[in-house]
């Protein structure tokens, strides 16, 4: 099995919530509520050291495909909690995690990363850019359902079963 890089570990997190921000900072100036940026006086950067030193960081290659669950175990989180949602026509693996990050998976290669706030998330589709909706709720019968509107699930209301790791 090959050793992934440690820094490949936390650069994957901070992008995905590097992009959540900028995606809810984009929306805010869409609506016109974004605050304006202050005018700083100009400041002087020093000149860089030259790069010469620095030596090109090559690819680890993976001997098998990244799966779905792969996505989800990315982020090492004990407190987490993963599922197989399915309906009758589609099946994702979730990951719902303690710090209110929500990440969905499916066999096609489609990733989606969001952050749940009182059941609810947008989600992000990271390969495409786009943007789709979550909702988190639980049956009278105490099961838990995803229930997607927009993206490629649109209108898929998935029950959640835990994931066998």
């Amino acid at each position: 099995m090959a050793h992934t890089p440690g820094w490949t570990k936390l650069a994957g997190p901070a992008l995905e919530l590097a992009a959540l921000a900028f995606g809810s900072f984009a929306m805010e100036l869409a609506n016109g509520s974004a605050p304006k940026p202050k005018a700083s006086p100009e400041r002087r950067v020093p000149a860089a050291e030259p790069a010469a030193a620095v030596r090109p960081v090559q690819p680890v290659q993976s001997k098998r495909e990244s799966g779905p669950q792969d996505f989800l175990f990315e982020i090492p989180d004990e407190g987490a909690n993963f599922y197989r949602a399915s309906d009758a026509t589609a099946e994702l693996v979730a990951g719902l995690y303690s710090d209110g990050r929500i990440r969905l998976a499916d066999s096609g290669g489609r990733r989606f990363a969001g952050a749940l706030i009182g059941g609810h998330a947008d989600l992000l589709e990271l390969q495409r850019n786009e943007w789709s909706e979550v909702f988190l709720r639980v049956t009278p019968t105490g099961r838990m359902q995803l229930e997607l509107r927009g993206g490629p699930y649109d209108a898929h209301v998935l029950t959640c079963e835990p994931l066998q790791q």
